[in-house]
């Protein structure tokens, strides 16, 4: 079973190099000494500077990762957080680089380990 991911989260871009910060939009759960995060939460994090998508001569389109704009999948079916799944860490998300890659944004790190739920 997976931990439950919190205020403490990061994610990585499908590039791997792009990192966003959690940013909690509820306060009434605590999971770990800080806000729990669920599967809608996630949709507009943005990416600090790194992803190294950059448009090139060879590929004019390419647009570094900036946010994240899909909701973490799979949810948890077991813990809902003010009517939401919880979002685990084994979720994937979009990002909005031009060539979507599904599933590509992942967990780095849940923020917690300690609680965890069946997804």
């Amino acid at each position: 079973m997976p931990p439950i991911c919190n205020a403490n989260a990061m994610f990585s871009c499908p590039h791997q190099t792009g990192l966003a910060k959690a940013i909690p939009k509820q306060f009434q759960v605590n999971i770990g000494g800080a806000p729990a995060l669920r599967i809608t939460d996630v949709v507009g994090y943005q990416f600090m500077p790194g992803c190294p998508n950059l448009p090139t001569p060879g590929t004019p389109s390419n647009v570094p990762c900036l946010t994240i704009v899909s909701p973490g999948t799979p949810p948890s079916t077991k813990v809902f957080i003010g009517g939401m799944p919880a979002l685990l860490s084994t979720a994937t998300m979009t990002s909005n680089c031009v060539v979507p890659m599904p599933n590509g944004v992942m967990v780095k790190s849940p923020g917690q380990v300690k609680v965890i739920a069946a997804s």
